[in-house]
């Protein structure tokens, strides 16, 4: 199990999501009512950063073709999105945000 830095926990302050590449990989980190999730950055429909998406209700909007995930569970939600997302166990140490990729 790997678990990989991602992005100091302050910068989550104030956003509903961030995106980074660790490991060769594209994550997004989401706070959403005080919990974070991560699932991969990049949209199984278009390839864009979900990271620079919409958070709404629980959902990531997807910038390019508006499709739909689930935050919690990287679940396709809405046209023209049909595969889910990766998603990976999160946890803040030190203040820090870790994700563990290869769970």
């Amino acid at each position: 199990m790997a678990w990989v830095e991602v992005a100091d926990a302050a910068e989550l302050d104030g956003r509903d999501v961030i995106g980074r590449e660790v490991e060769g990989r594209r994550v997004a980190v989401y706070r959403l009512d005080g919990a974070l999730y991560a699932t991969q950055d990049l949209c199984t429909h278009g390839q864009a950063c979900l990271s620079e998406g919409e958070v709404v209700e629980g959902y990531i909007e997807c910038p390019l073709h508006y499709g739909l995930f689930e935050i919690a569970t990287g679940k396709a939600a809405g046209a023209p999105v049909t595969r889910d997302l990766a998603t990976y166990p999160v946890r803040v140490a030190e203040g820090r945000i870790w994700v563990e990729l290869d769970a």
